[in-house]
């Protein structure tokens, strides 16, 4: 932490004047935050009001109580919808990366083996250079130096 301030100051950042500008945003996050629960508040017994003459009073509660819940369970379904996305992706990419590192750690295993063989030297090298050359070259924007979209 005692490296961070003057480090900071030989980047040009002052570190007070963040500070500063930090607290006074929360202070102004908070009372909008306060406010607006209020202002909630206030919308949830207008509707209980309204409610109230349209289906009697235990019923309105009942309405809001149940819409709340509803929306509750929509956001927690939504939540865990986008949670399992996010955690399928990442199995996939670690699968991939561990797939990807076995065979490169196979690879590399064999490759001593391999090289002792005279028909491998031989032939196998200069094929396997020419194979990956002319997959390299087949690739769009290999002859301009860019991709093409």
């Amino acid at each position: 932490m005692h490296l961070l301030l003057p480090l900071a100051s030989i980047l040009g950042i002052e570190a007070d004047v963040l500070i500063d500008r930090f607290r006074k945003k929360a202070v102004a996050w908070s009372v909008v935050g306060l406010f607006m629960l209020v202002a909630l508040a206030f919308l949830l017994v207008a509707a209980h009001l309204a409610l109230s003459e349209w289906v009697g009073p235990l019923w309105s509660a009942l309405v809001i109580a149940g819409t709340a819940l509803v929306i509750a369970a929509i956001i927690f379904a939504v939540i865990r919808i986008v949670d399992d996305i996010a955690a399928r992706r990442e199995a996939q990419r670690r699968h991939s990366a561990e797939t990807t590192a076995l065979v490169t750690t196979a690879a590399v295993t064999a490759l001593p083996m391999m090289m002792k063989s005279p028909l491998m030297r031989n032939v196998g090298l200069p094929l396997g250079g020419v194979l990956a050359a002319l997959y390299f070259l087949s690739k769009p924007g290999a002859r301009t130096g860019r991709k093409q979209d």
